[in-house]
């Protein structure tokens, strides 16, 4: 399964302040609702995909799924931590300094890695965690923790340093480059949330869709940032150790939330003061109240976009890499073919088609039950005109679930409408119904 964007929605809110603005969901009778808010979680450094899903989950569960009775979507735009600007894997080295701290105190300690992840990362569930246990009954386990993560702690400053140095340009990652050209195209409010090293890559996602939908309609908010260029409002508690570390260099921001000397006696833990769910928004501590602050406000100054593009149960975005018109045709599973020349099948349709450069076009499967067809959906592209040597990226989303697969290959020669009964394969979705009514989608590419 994809990992690197994923949707949420939850009923629920875990804050009373949050509370304040997360109201019951309605439309029963359909998959999804158009339009609303989209807010786009960009992770910190040194978290796995787990990790990133799960402070996704604490943001989407104190702000809720809706806001002013519209729907409220989260999606993580996963950017990978533990690799290093050479494409070397980091985790490995920090392995290893755990064995060598382990084997120095308890040899059988240097095999229990998971269990020590989880306390460096505060991911501990409760007193009665392995975890837990394990530190009571081995107290030399202090020292390698110890150890190892003041190694840890160094390989974050270090990642932070040369990533603020040299950020990534968004052009890097198709994938979130044409996530985000989906939400815009569908009429989304854009709110952008970045925590620690996910702050870089926020920068560049804002600025894409600031020249596309105005500043009107995408917000962000910072949280834990190692760097002064900013696109919103930010917090940063004054004993953040890995963001701190990195003032002597003169890029981070000014402190503006204090922390507590003392830390809670319970889980989750946090020996850095960095981690997004265990220190900035957890429910004793002071930063979840500003960044809540932060959160309303953007919410509450957002418009909907301009466009044509509608929210559906799946959709379909192509964008290219120039001019030229590149087509995208979707078949539906009743014999429909929806395309340039016949934008409404039976059960979606394309409401964005660009004929001059660059895309978006669009498809969208309904959000009516009652309409929406069970069955292979096959969707291909057909280089119409002035596009020969253009890259297209293709991507599938749910509204469930987020990307579900992308894909980017050469548009094929030029065929002009001589190509639309067989343009070039890209990927089939599947929409499967069970016996009680409820919808899956999937996505595959060609073998």
């Amino acid at each position: 399964m994809k990992t690197s964007l994923r949707t949420f929605t939850f009923g629920g809110c875990a804050l009373a302040l949050a509370c304040l603005f997360a109201t019951p969901a309605s439309a029963a009778d359909d998959l999804c609702q158009p339009g609303g808010y989209s807010v786009e979680y960009f992770n910190g450094t040194w978290e796995t995909a787990f990790d990133a899903q799960q402070d996704l989950e604490a943001l989407a569960r104190l702000y809720g799924n809706t806001y002013e009775d519209e729907p409220v979507t989260y999606d993580l735009f996963y950017n990978q931590t533990g690799v290093g600007r050479d494409g070397a894997v980091q985790f490995e080295d920090l392995l290893d300094s755990f064995k060598q701290h382990a084997a120095e105190a308890d040899g059988l300690i240097a095999a229990r890695w998971e269990l020590f992840w989880e306390i460096l990362h505060g991911a501990t569930s409760g007193d009665d965690s392995s975890t837990a246990r394990l530190l009571e009954a081995i107290e030399r386990l202090g020292s390698v923790v110890d150890g190892a993560s003041a190694d840890l702690q160094a390989q974050k400053v270090t990642a932070l340093q040369e990533l603020v140095a040299s950020p990534p340009s968004l052009d890097d990652y198709a994938t979130q480059r044409i996530r985000l050209d989906a939400h815009m195209t569908q009429r989304e409010k854009l709110l952008l949330i970045g925590h620690s090293q996910g702050n870089v890559f926020l920068d560049g996602a804002f600025d894409y869709s600031l020249a596309k939908v105005g500043a009107a309609s995408v917000k962000a908010v910072h949280v834990a940032p190692p760097s002064t260029d900013l696109r919103g409002d930010y917090t940063l508690a004054d004993r953040d150790l890995v963001i701190e570390a990195l003032r002597a260099l003169g890029t981070v921001p000014d402190s503006n939330v204090r922390l507590p000397e003392r830390r809670p006696s319970t889980p989750p833990y946090d020996r850095y003061n960095d981690s997004l769910a265990a220190t900035y928004l957890h429910p004793a501590f002071d930063p979840v109240v500003q960044i809540t602050t932060q959160v309303q406000a953007a919410l509450a100054a957002l418009v909907t976009p301009a466009g044509t593009g509608s929210t559906g149960y799946f959709t379909v975005t192509l964008t290219w890499d120039g001019t030229g018109d590149v087509d995208l045709h979707t078949f539906e599973p009743g014999g429909s073919h929806v395309y340039y020349s016949a934008k409404t099948g039976a059960s979606g349709v394309l409401d964005v088609d660009n004929v001059t450069a660059e895309g978006p076009e669009h498809y969208f499967a309904t959000c009516d039950p009652t309409l929406l067809q069970a069955g292979d959906y096959k969707i291909g592209i057909n280089n119409y005109n002035g596009a020969t040597g253009r890259i297209a990226t293709i991507q599938v989303s749910s509204y469930e679930d987020g990307e579900l697969l992308t894909r980017s290959m050469d548009v094929g020669p030029q065929l002009g409408s001589s190509g639309n009964a067989s343009p070039l394969t890209v990927f089939t979705v599947t929409v499967a119904k069970d016996q009680a009514g409820n919808f899956t989608v999937t996505a595959a590419a060609p073998q």
